[in-house]
């Protein structure tokens, strides 16, 4: 059944039909077509727009115009060739991750990467779908549009055809990632516990014990305890690839709609 869009364009409801409009269409190929991918970021967006419009659909508006804020509100434009201006998804996924606890700033590195991606698909001559890999997006996507929708009061069963499989996804991306803190953990314990008292000790107070052996001896300390993870678990898309942060449509959210 295909579900009937609001007449009203930035209500919660307007935005989740067409956002269920979207999922049909995503979900009628492959999660490996690149077509399943560009399609998942308008419902990623769709869906988030949704869920600032259901704090307030003024929170959508541009503000510099104040026109925009009473057709926000549902009402009809009363100046001639008005055109609504809503702000950036950019904005959406910022406001949403300062209004709402469980926006955390992972969901919102969720959000703005996979949204990154789709600029770097629709501008530029790279094929960003083509090439990747489901298992570094599509778990990730499901846990943002999980924590989106039940800012509605919603859950996955209410947008995706497969809410098991999307579940499943998450619970094993997140048995990932616990792991490969767990062993991070792990192995800085280990390079802590094998520092002699005196290599600690100026860690612990970052005093200067005017021995430059010792000084040395602290900084690599220091570089080795508090250096990068052992490993990235291979779904924490959220992080990001280095190329993808260096890509130059990277910073570049552009509101489509």
């Amino acid at each position: 059944m295909t579900p009937k869009v609001s007449h009203a364009p930035w209500s919660e409801e307007g935005l989740i039909a067409k956002a269920q409009l979207y999922v049909e269409k995503m979900e009628s190929h492959t999660a490996d077509d690149w077509q399943f991918s560009l399609w998942s970021t308008f419902v990623l967006e769709l869906v988030a727009r949704a869920a600032l419009a259901h704090i307030s659909p003024v929170l959508l508006a541009d503000a510099r115009n104040w026109r925009n804020l009473t057709y926000a509100l549902g009402h009809e434009p009363t100046a001639r060739r008005f055109t609504p201006g809503s702000i950036p998804t950019s904005e959406v996924v910022g406001r949403l991750e300062e209004l709402v606890p469980e926006v955390t700033r992972e969901i919102s590195g969720i959000c703005r990467q996979h949204l990154n991606r789709r600029n770097a698909e629709l501008h530029s001559g790279e094929l960003i779908f083509s090439k990747l890999g489901t298992s570094n997006w599509l778990p990730s996507f499901y846990l943002a549009l999980q924590t989106l929708i039940r800012v509605m009061g919603k859950e996955l069963q209410d947008i995706v055809s497969d809410p098991s499989s999307a579940s499943s996804m998450i619970e094993a991306m997140q048995d990932e990632t616990a792991k490969a803190v767990a062993q991070d953990i792990e192995a800085h314990q280990k390079v802590w516990s094998n520092k002699s008292d005196e290599e600690r000790n100026c860690y612990r107070t970052g005093q200067d014990l005017g021995n430059t052996t010792c000084r040395s001896s602290c900084q690599l300390s220091v570089l080795r305890v508090a250096g990068t993870p052992s490993r990235q678990p291979q779904w924490s898309g959220f992080n990001g690839s280095r190329s993808e942060r260096n890509h130059p449509t990277a910073n570049n959210a552009t509101n489509i709609f």
